[in-house]
């Protein structure tokens, strides 16, 4: 199994099937303004209106903070008389609507909050204050969401507090989901369901990751609330789940709220940039401070987050708390990236980062974003001596190789890929792997992990192995005509769940090709599937690892008319086939589907015997 060194490797482009988004909406992280953290339940139109001046006079408009959204207890406990919801008569004198001009006219767009259960969350938890409260949307979406749209909202943040007994949460924000898309606005859905869940990506523009944050760097014990770097240390794994449109959502931001040391309000701004999240400050920012606002503004900090491309960052190295941080920026082969040296410790640490464990080779630009200034052309590395509680935020900006085919000529397919054969030229635009060396030391010498079918023989070929969920390998490849094609790979695994898929022009061509658990990583068998339907010509076909730990000797393409009989196949798996509802059969070590009564070899055609 592979042991991942130092760091992963940088410049890993992010091709995870991520959920179709909802709608076209916040296509980078959304930026703006949200009373909660400052203000709690204390909000009024006053409050409000200086708030969207400021925003506009200071220019975080301008520098990308366009939400202004109103948090819990904006609104009535009792509703209208038609049964929708209304304004607090005496905190929003002017209702909703006029409210939502107002902070349209600055070229602003206006955020409310809802709650899925029967009460919002300061209604649920001071019932004492709000008897008989109908503050919450459950089954009443569609009317709720026809409200908001009248009043010109342009972002829900919908909570999950007081849930109706029997009811679901999945189904009830879906509920609001499907409202939102009838109201007749494009409305950002925001999931404050206090934790990820995997129905969230199809159901939300964003969703909270955690629970609430609280205006400290590290929560003690008793406290109900969670710190910044509690919430930093729960976010690394989900970084697989976030896109254009799609955001993982650790909170809002406390910078600015008093609490924070100005090395921690730098640190959770670079954090919430390296990882996509939604920059939504949380602070009076009528009478912010200059250094507060320094770091709400600073361009380079701003251009990471709202990078068009949107692969979120994720953690690479974590040593005794010195932690290293990379986002890929500007799509596949851009050669650029943000790297963060992020010292998690309670006192100064000294980290390294070597530019060849991150497949960057020769002289590199770099610029260090908090210094706003460039270090100028580095090679191999550098080192940085962070404060506690810190961060070294860096931009490299490399020149890659671009990627050729191995042989010099396009695979043409109809044909098989020996899978070792990728193309040649930089990480990031060839291959991607989690580690800068080849761990089977074998033919290559490229990062890409490669074994010899037989350990003892190298005459017997070679395999892709050691491999981990999130590498994947690029081929130039020409197909000859259009069409759906038959896919066989020579595979094998130790482990259960090992898998890849294939992407042709960075669009899924196939489900996941899952692999069967053998006994080891060298007794290998094939397995099949079906592609989509392709077109003739040049492409670059991608072979995404999905399950860790696949050995992949090689993958065949073939039509109907080039393809073998593969009725024997040793262990099966058919992962794709028009032929839903079918069960696997063997008959005289042969096997086969049966339908409906009827046989069908794997290939799907009908056999009348065996």
């Amino acid at each position: 199994m592979k042991q991942i060194s130092f760091l992963s490797l940088l410049f890993t482009f992010s091709t995870f099937a991520l959920a179709q988004p909802i709608n076209n909406l916040v296509k980078t992280p959304p930026m703006g303004w949200n009373s909660w953290n400052v203000f709690h339940e204390n909000i009024n139109e006053k409050q409000i209106k200086e708030i969207a001046d400021i925003m506009v006079s200071s220019g975080m408009k301008d520098a990308g903070y366009i939400y202004l959204n109103l948090d819990d207890n904006w609104m009535a406990k009792k509703r209208d008389a038609n049964g929708n919801l209304t304004h607090d008569p005496d905190r929003f004198p002017s209702g909703m609507k006029a409210l939502g001009d107002y902070i349209h006219s600055k070229g602003l767009k206006f955020g409310i909050y809802g709650d899925r259960g029967l009460r919002t969350c300061h209604h649920y938890n001071n019932s004492n204050q709000f008897p008989g409260s109908e503050s919450g949307s459950y089954m009443r979406e569609e009317q709720d969401a026809k409200t908001f749209a009248s009043w010109g909202v342009d972002y829900l943040k919908y909570d999950n507090c007081e849930p109706a007994p029997g009811s679901n949460q999945q189904q009830d924000y879906e509920r609001m989901r499907d409202a939102l898309k009838k109201s007749g606005r494009d409305i950002v859905f925001s999931i404050c369901a206090w934790g990820f869940q995997s129905w969230m990506p199809k159901t939300g523009n964003l969703w909270r990751t955690t629970g609430d944050i609280g205006n400290a760097w590290k929560n003690a014990p008793g406290d109900w609330f969670r710190g910044v770097a509690d919430i930093i240390e729960e976010q690394e794994h989900l970084y697989i789940h976030a896109g254009p449109g799609q955001w993982n959502d650790p909170d809002m931001l406390q910078v600015g709220n008093g609490k924070l040391t100005d090395n921690e309000a730098r640190s959770q701004m670079t954090m919430w940039s390296i990882m996509a999240a939604p920059l939504l400050t949380g602070n009076d920012i009528r009478n912010m401070s200059a250094t507060t606002k320094d770091i709400y503004m600073n361009a380079d900090m701003i251009a990471v987050n709202q990078d068009s491309a949107g692969i979120a960052g994720h953690r690479i190295k974590n040593d005794n708390g010195k932690q290293i941080w990379m986002r890929p920026l500007g799509g596949e082969g851009s050669g650029k990236l943000a790297v963060v040296l992020y010292n998690s410790a309670d006192y100064e640490q000294t980290i390294d980062l070597y530019f060849e464990d991150v497949g960057v080779s020769g002289e590199v630009m770099v610029r260090d974003v908090w210094q706003k200034k460039d270090l100028g052309m580095i090679s191999n590395g550098l080192s940085s001596i962070v404060a506690p509680h810190h961060v070294t935020f860096l931009i490299i900006t490399a020149k890659l190789d671009p990627a050729e085919p191995f042989t010099g000529t396009a695979i043409s397919l109809p044909g098989k890929i020996e899978t070792e054969n990728f193309d040649k030229g930089s990480a990031g635009l060839a291959y991607s792997d989690n580690s800068s060396e080849n761990e089977g030391k074998a033919y290559r010498e490229s990062g890409v992990d490669i074994v010899t079918l037989d350990s003892t023989d190298e005459s017997k070929g070679y395999a892709i192995g050691y491999t981990s969920a999130g590498e994947w390998m690029n081929y130039t490849v020409n197909i000859e005509k259009a069409g759906k094609y038959f896919i066989f790979a020579n595979v094998a695994s130790g482990l259960e769940n090992s898998g890849f898929r294939l992407f042709l022009d960075d669009k899924a061509i196939s489900d996941t090709l899952v692999i069967p658990q053998g006994t080891d990583w060298n007794t290998y068998s094939e397995i099949y599937a079906e592609t989509t339907e392709l077109s003739p010509g040049e492409h670059m076909l991608k072979v995404q690892i999905t399950g860790s730990y696949a050995n992949i000797d090689w993958i065949k393409f073939c039509s109907t008319e080039n393809c073998e009989d593969i009725t024997s196949l040793h262990q099966p798996r058919v992962t794709h086939n028009h032929l839903t509802g079918t069960h696997l059969r063997v008959k005289n070590n042969k096997t086969f589907i049966e339908k409906n009564g009827k046989r069908f070899n794997l290939l799907g055609h009908r056999i009348h015997k065996y």
